[in-house]
C-alpha cells in the first residue's frame, strides 16, 4: 500500500526541483477604533495566504494594549490563495490607570510553516475619557462661638484630572465661607482634602444657640474633548452658633464669687488674728534680744564718751578711764558697735574633699584684732553633693546641703564678732563630686566661702 502524501509534499514543480512560494499579508483598519474603559471593542484582522501550502497562524498583540487584548480565535489555518479573518477583542479596564487619548498597538502574525515571513500590522485605539466624581463634607454638623472648621473630600475616580471649584451659601446670608481662591486639581485615582472654615458674620453674646443651615457646592470644570459633563455635587451642612455668655458660665462665676467671699470672711474672721498672734510670738524673743543689745550699745557709747571727755565720776582722780575694747568678751556675736577706725575686710577660703571624705580650711583673726563678720557667700561651682559647715571659734553656725545651691549669700544686720585669735572654719563633707558643663570630670568636691566685714 503506498504511503499517503502530505500537503507539504504536494507542491508544484518548476524546472525539476521543489520550490515553495508563500506570501502572507495582514491588514487592520487604519481608522482609530474608539473604546470606553470598561467596555469592549472588536477589531477585525484580515489575512491572506498567497502561498501554495496551507498555513497555520498564531498572533501576539504588541504595545500597552496587550495586557487587555485577546485574539479570537487564537490560531487560524488558511488554505493557499484564500483569506481569513480573526478579531481583536479589546476590553480596557474601568480603571484610573487607563488614561484617555490615542494608543498605538501592533499584532505580530506568525506563520508556523514559514516564520521568517511574519508580518506586524499596526492600528490605533482611541481611549475615551470617563468621569466618576464624588465629594463629602465632614463634619456635617459643627458648632462654636466664632464658627467651625469643616473639610471637603474630593474623590476623582475617573481617568483624567478634574479641576474642582468650591462655593458656599446659606439662606439668610449670615455666614462667610473660607473657600480657597484657586480651584483644586484632583488627579485620577486620587483624593484631595480642602479645609473650609465657616464663620457667622455677627457674634452671639448671650441667649439661646442659633442653628444655621448651609450648602457647599463642588463643581468640576469641563474636561478634555469628548469627556462627559460632570454634574456639581451639593453638600449640606449646619453650624450651631453658641453664645459667649451661657447660663452655665454665669452660674460658675457666681459660684466663684461666693467662694472668694467665703475665703475672705474666713481670712478676716479666723486666720488673720491667728497669724498676727503667731507672728508677734515669733518675733517677741528676737525683738527683746535686739532691745537688750541696743541698751548695751547705748551704755557702751556713753562710757566711751565719758572716757573721751575725762569724766569718770571722780573715782580715778579725774584720769580718763580705759576705753572699751570691742570683742573683749571673746564670744562671737557680742560686742559694741564698730569703731570709726575699723578697716574693710574680706577673705576667701577654699576646701576640697574626695567622695566620702571630709576636709577643712581655716582663717585665724590676727592678734589684737576683732573681725566684725557681716556678709558670707558660699560657692558650689561643680554642683557637688554633700554638706558644708561654717564654724566660728569651734561653734557651727551654718550647715547647708551642697546640692541645694550653686551660689548662696548671707547678710547679717547684727554683725557676728570674731575675737582675736579665734578661727573661722569651713568643713566640706563630700558625698558625690559634680560634673561641670565643660572640661574633665572632677575627682573631688570643691567648695569656697567668701566672708567680709570690718577688721578692728
Amino acid at each position: 500500500m503506498p504511503r499517503p502524501v502530505s500537503l507539504r509534499e504536494r507542491r508544484p514543480f518548476r524546472h525539476g526541483p521543489y520550490r515553495r512560494f508563500m506570501t502572507t499579508s495582514a491588514h487592520l483598519d487604519a481608522a482609530p477604533v474608539s473604546v470606553l474603559p470598561g467596555e469592549e471593542a472588536r477589531i477585525p484582522l484580515d489575512l491572506r495566504n498567497s502561498g501554495n501550502v496551507v498555513e497555520h497562524y498564531t498572533f501576539e498583540v504588541l504595545g500597552p494594549a496587550a495586557r487587555w487584548t485577546v485574539v479570537e480565535p487564537a490560531t487560524l489555518s488558511v488554505y493557499p490563495g484564500t483569506s481569513g479573518q480573526v478579531e481583536l477583542v479589546v476590553t480596557p479596564p474601568h480603571d484610573t490607570t487607563v488614561p484617555p487619548g490615542e494608543l498605538t498597538y501592533g499584532v505580530r502574525v506568525l506563520p508556523q510553516e514559514e516564520p521568517q515571513h511574519a508580518t506586524v500590522p499596526e492600528g490605533t485605539l482611541h481611549i475615551r475619557p470617563y468621569a466618576d466624581f464624588g465629594a463629602e463634607l465632614t463634619p456635617r454638623m459643627g458648632q462654636g462661638r466664632r464658627g467651625a472648621a469643616y473639610q471637603v473630600a474630593l474623590d476623582n475616580r475617573g481617568n483624567y484630572p478634574l479641576t474642582v471649584a468650591l462655593s458656599g451659601k446659606d439662606a439668610g446670608e449670615l455666614l462667610t465661607f473660607g473657600t480657597p481662591a484657586a480651584a483644586t486639581v484632583v488627579e485620577p485615582g486620587r483624593a484631595a482634602f480642602v479645609k473650609l472654615p465657616v464663620k457667622p458674620k455677627r457674634l452671639l453674646w448671650r441667649g439661646a444657640p442659633v442653628p444655621h443651615v448651609f450648602q457647599v457646592t463642588a463643581a468640576p470644570a469641563p474636561g478634555p474633548d469628548g469627556a462627559p459633563e460632570v454634574d456639581p455635587v451639593p453638600l449640606d451642612g449646619s453650624l450651631l452658633q453658641r453664645p459667649f455668655v451661657t447660663p452655665g458660665l454665669v452660674r460658675a462665676l457666681l459660684l466663684l464669687l461666693a467662694l472668694l467671699a467665703l475665703l475672705a470672711g474666713l481670712w478676716f474672721a479666723v486666720l488673720r488674728p491667728v497669724v498676727r498672734s503667731a507672728a508677734k510670738e515669733a518675733v517677741k524673743g528676737p525683738v527683746q534680744a535686739a532691745e537688750q543689745k541696743a541698751d548695751e550699745a547705748k551704755k557702751a557709747a556713753e562710757e566711751a564718751k565719758k572716757a573721751a571727755s575725762g569724766g569718770n565720776d571722780g573715782k580715778n582722780g579725774g584720769k580718763p578711764g580705759p576705753s572699751p575694747s570691742p570683742g573683749t568678751s571673746g564670744k562671737p556675736g557680742e560686742g559694741p558697735q564698730p569703731q570709726p577706725q575699723a578697716a574693710l575686710f574680706s577673705h576667701r577660703l577654699t576646701a576640697g574633699a574626695p567622695a566620702g571624705g571630709t576636709e577643712s580650711a581655716t582663717y585665724q583673726v590676727p592678734d589684737d584684732k576683732v573681725l566684725r563678720l557681716t556678709d558670707l557667700v558660699l560657692e558650689n561651682p561643680q554642683g557637688d553633693t554633700g554638706t558644708v559647715t561654717l564654724s566660728v571659734a569651734g561653734k557651727p553656725l551654718l550647715a547647708p546641703a551642697l546640692e541645694n545651691f550653686r551660689e548662696q549669700d548671707f547678710h547679717w544686720a547684727s554683725a557676728i564678732l570674731v575675737a582675736s585669735k579665734q578661727e573661722i572654719t569651713i568643713t566640706v563633707t563630700c558625698r558625690t563630686a559634680g560634673r561641670p558643663p565643660s572640661g574633665p570630670a572632677p575627682t573631688k568636691c570643691s567648695t569656697a566661702a567668701l566672708f567680709s566685714g570690718t577688721l578692728e
